[in-house]
């Protein structure tokens, strides 16, 4: 679904250069998942974003369900992340005027298919779906915040450090829904973490060494 053939990736400023990645050449398939591993400024947040058009490399092909994003513009970058990615972060990043049911429909562009109520109640926060974020906790922010991610469906879901500021109890409703999802919806699951216990749950193991990945 993904293949990353000798991309390199390196930030430039006035005065100096960091070269991200270099040669890095990968395959992701679908239904299945991969976490990422590495110390802070490894480049894990950056992969994610390469992956996903968010980011441009440098040298390289990088081809997603048939798109090569090498030359491609934002326009049609951005029509592709529509089509087939969902996203969700260490921070939720709901909107704090909509209710939760409402943020999830967002991510969806207002359209209901039937997904949303099923997906918090797996998630097991259905009853707290004409609630505001102002007003639950911050698991249940966290677990909306992955509920809007999959709302709308996706076949590639991209999660940055999903659990980061979870307790263990609700790290695990996050990590089983994560890892359950990809298998029964035969999706893509690509998510970088420091929890190397979460990280071992995911089909493949990928850390972040030397530019590159092993």
């Amino acid at each position: 679904m993904i293949k990353v053939s000798k991309i390199s990736k390196v930030y430039k400023d006035k005065s100096s250069e960091q070269e991200v990645f270099k040669n890095l050449s990968i395959n992701f398939d679908a239904s299945t998942s991969y976490s990422i591993v590495g110390p802070s400024g490894s480049g894990k947040t950056t992969l994610l974003n390469l992956l996903s058009g968010l980011d441009n490399f440098d040298e390289g092909s990088l081809n997603v369900n048939g798109i090569e994003l090498y030359n491609a513009g934002a326009e049609a970058k951005s029509k592709l992340r529509k089509a087939l990615f969902g996203f969700a972060y260490q921070f939720h990043y709901l909107l704090e005027n909509l209710t939760v049911f409402e943020n999830c429909l967002a991510s969806c562009f207002g359209h209901d298919n039937g997904a949303i109520k099923k997906i918090l109640k797996e998630l097991e926060i259905v009853h707290i779906k004409d609630k505001f974020p102002s007003n639950i906790s911050g698991g249940e922010k966290q677990r909306a915040s992955i509920a809007r991610a999959l709302a709308a469906k996706p076949k590639i879901l991209i999660l940055d450090e999903p659990t980061g500021n979870l307790d263990q109890s609700n790290s695990l409703i996050i990590q089983d829904f994560i890892l359950n999802y990809a298998k029964k919806n035969k999706s893509l699951v690509i998510y970088a973490t420091h929890d190397i216990s979460f990280a071992e749950r995911a089909d493949k193991m990928l850390k972040i060494s030397d530019k590159g990945l092993i």
